[in-house]
């Protein structure tokens, strides 16, 4: 005689069999497991990249992980197709993202991993299409579920959270080696990797964030917006609650008795274009009341984000008395991508007098930068 909690297990196995052939047959099916799977288990989640319907199933990995070649879909397939599940206001979410070979191995081979302004690798302008869309994911999940924008912040920081933990030792052989987003999401990373991913999307939906740099640790900082107490940090006036990216850290306001408090920099999350400039100047022609000369050599852009709307002022300060002052020239070069070089040639025209020409390099969206200059003298031919 079968009795009556084998018949109620029985029950809850056919309601459960049920609904997954009913999912499966409504095309939800979202099945991308790595090839190194050791272990799958079965989640019913809000996949935050399917518009018409939010329930799939997903099988994700239990295993060790092992690099980016776990997520390498083929030879032929020139991209990284990376899922992460997550728990959020005690529901399952699932996030897909398809990272270019090509943009990968950009970062990679060609973007400096030296930088000490840690704000720099979220805000860079050669992986913001990913970042965006990831940005747009919890933007529009936010909006259904009527989140606020500290929710959705929440939402993301749980988010890094999957993120597998790896020690740069181990997985470059330096010691520090910080990730841009597009690595980190098929790498995983450490503390200042998962930091810079969350700043990354929160400065795609304009929430206001800093990076903390800490002893041995990196941390996000979240605007204060009233809805949150504990450990914070005041930058520019601005409060800023403490917020954890590695495990067990998932309270707004408390740092682990493990991690050392003191704060050694505090970065603000906002593109910063980085302008230089290698000029030579030569002596063309001269006459009875003026000099000409031309200037060459190279304009660079070392930040991160594209300098906008650039140009080279060259102002000319003439030390006689009696000599006629010199116009400012503006000379329009245009858009600077980041770590890219623009070539540059101008003639200026001074008058034939002792001064000073000083070149600055000006643009949209960054404060204006002395690069050089040079003294023109009454004796020059």
């Amino acid at each position: 005689m079968i009795s009556k909690r084998t018949l109620f297990n029985l029950l809850k196995y056919f309601i459960f069999m049920t609904v997954c052939v009913i999912v499966i047959s409504a095309g939800l099916f979202h099945f991308v497991p790595p090839e190194d799977v050791q272990k799958t288990i079965v989640y019913a989640v809000r996949d935050l990249m399917t518009p018409e319907s939010d329930i799939v199933i997903v099988y994700p990995s239990l295993s060790n992980w092992n690099g980016p070649e776990r997520f390498k879909l083929s030879a032929e397939d020139e991209s990284y197709n990376v899922t992460y599940t997550w728990f959020f206001d005690k529901q399952a979410y699932s996030q897909s993202v398809e990272i270019p070979r090509e943009m990968f191995d950009f970062y990679q081979q060609n973007k400096s991993h030296s930088r000490r302004d840690y704000a720099q690798y979220a805000v860079s302008e050669y992986d913001r299409e990913i970042v965006r869309k990831l940005a747009d994911s919890f933007q529009a999940h936010g909006q259904k579920n009527r989140y606020s924008d500290d929710e959705i912040a929440l939402n993301i920081i749980s988010f890094v959270h999957t993120i597998p933990y790896t020690i740069d030792l181990e997985t470059t052989g330096l010691s520090e080696y910080p990730r841009y987003p597009a690595e980190t999401l098929v790498e995983g990373g450490d503390c200042e990797d998962r930091a810079i991913l969350a700043a990354a999307i929160l400065y795609e939906l304009d929430m206001d964030c800093i990076l903390i740099l800490m002893k041995d640790h990196m941390a996000l900082g979240l605007k204060d917006n009233g809805n949150f107490s504990g450990a914070s940090y005041r930058y520019n006036d601005t409060v800023y609650y403490y917020a954890g990216v590695t495990d067990g850290e998932t309270v707004i306001g408390v740092i682990s008795d493990t991690i050392n408090p003191e704060v050694i920099a505090i970065f603000p999350v906002a593109q910063k274009p980085d302008f230089s400039a290698r000029l030579n100047q030569y002596m063309i022609g001269f006459d009875d009341e003026s000099y000409k000369y031309v200037l060459q050599g190279v304009v660079q852009n070392a930040g991160a984000g594209h300098g906008q709307n650039v140009s080279l002022r060259v102002v000319t300060n003439v030390t006689d008395p009696e000599a006629a002052p010199v116009s400012d020239q503006l000379i329009s070069i245009g858009t600077v991508p980041e770590d890219y070089n623009a070539d540059i040639e101008i003639t200026v025209k001074v008058p034939r007098a002792n001064g000073l020409i000083t070149l600055f390099i000006e643009g949209d969206n960054f404060d204006p930068i002395e690069v050089g200059g040079f003294y023109f003298t009454l004796g020059n031919r």
